[in-house]
């Protein structure tokens, strides 16, 4: 008979995106999402089941009688909501929007999961960690984490395209997530007009940008007579990475994870307002296993980096894979664990 899991995230697709990809890779469950209404679009566009709670981040100001309100608004609301489907487990990805549900699954002696996506252990985890002994980690070395905390990786959706053939055209993919697509639309456009006018001709983007930028970027793409395809959003991303011979890209855990099982050449540029430089981090544990490089945004622009970066772009073909033999400790995917907690005895 199949489980009742309930998957709480919320603010950002960085929390979302993995939950969704948890369910679609295990179709012996029966899954719900608790989220905020930051995210309710992502959840809407797929037709998925969800709830809708309050939560708030934790800020010691004269504010934080109000934050306590709305999370113990969450967590009666969760109860409720719990009561009612009674679900066997239920699994945090971090973010605010997990601490009322967590804290509503302990009171109702429900399991727990708790899944961190980046390098450094989020405040949220942080809190919610003491409830728990059941950590997933995406990184195998995050800061802060918990003894006892299992690596299991992030969950990522599969990946069935086939690799892409060799050609003379190099297709670049520009891809900045929700809070760094608008300083890529500024950025890279300037870095790539510094590039020779021999490699300018042998470019394709393929860039993402914020609502309402997409016509005056394509605009500055076709001023400097480049092949160019700008969109909002990207339906079929898993294609436009297979489509690729270069990525540059931000920091998310998920899409450092969705890269690497293309097994592309990549330029990170982490996010400099992440929280705990989460971002950074994240970077640092990729290219252990993974051949990249890593610029500072403060720094992009200088002449010596975008040297490095036209450089990188215009290597010889299959000179920058990803390093080989890199084994992983993975001994335990986020679906095995869940399994196995929802099959031991309370």
């Amino acid at each position: 008979m199949p489980k009742k899991i309930f998957l709480s995230a919320g603010g950002t697709g960085g929390h979302v995106f993995p939950a969704i990809s948890l369910m679609e890779t295990d179709e012996d469950n029966k899954y719900y999402f608790l989220i905020d209404k930051r995210t309710e679009n992502i959840l809407i566009k797929r037709k998925l089941n969800y709830f809708k709670i309050e939560s708030s981040r934790i800020k010691f100001n004269i504010f934080l009688p109000f934050y306590l309100f709305k999370i113990f608004i969450g967590i009666i609301q969760s109860i409720f909501i719990f009561f009612n489907y009674k679900p066997d487990l239920v699994v945090g990805f971090g973010g605010y929007t997990s601490i009322p549900s967590i804290i509503a699954a302990k009171l109702l002696n429900i399991k727990i999961i708790i899944h961190e996506q980046n390098a450094v252990m989020g405040r949220a985890n942080q809190i919610l960690s003491y409830l728990t002994k059941n950590i997933a980690l995406t990184f195998e070395n995050t800061k802060n984490a918990s003894k006892g905390s299992v690596y299991t990786g992030i969950p990522i959706r599969k990946n069935n395209l086939k690799t892409k053939k060799k050609s003379l055209q190099k297709t670049i993919f520009i891809v900045g997530g929700s809070q760094g697509a608008l300083s890529f639309s500024t950025i890279i456009p300037r870095i790539i007009s510094n590039f020779s006018r021999k490699n300018k001709k042998k470019l394709l983007i393929i860039q993402q940008t914020r609502k309402g930028y997409k016509e005056e970027l394509e605009k500055i793409y076709n001023q400097m007579k480049l092949n160019c395809e700008v969109e909002e959003f990207f339906e079929n991303i898993y294609e436009q990475y297979n489509n690729a011979d270069v990525i540059i890209s931000r920091c998310g855990a998920s899409t450092l994870a969705e890269i690497q099982s293309f097994k592309k050449s990549v330029i990170l540029v982490p996010l400099p307002s992440s929280i705990n430089n989460h971002q950074y981090l994240n970077a640092i544990e990729f290219k252990k296993k993974n051949n990249c490089i890593i610029l500072d945004e403060k720094k992009i622009e200088l002449e010596s980096e975008i040297k490095i970066i036209e450089k990188y772009i215009f290597l010889k073909q299959n000179s920058y894979k990803l390093k080989k033999n890199t084994k992983t400790n993975i001994n335990l995917t986020l679906s095995k664990l869940i399994n196995k907690i929802l099959n031991q005895n309370d």
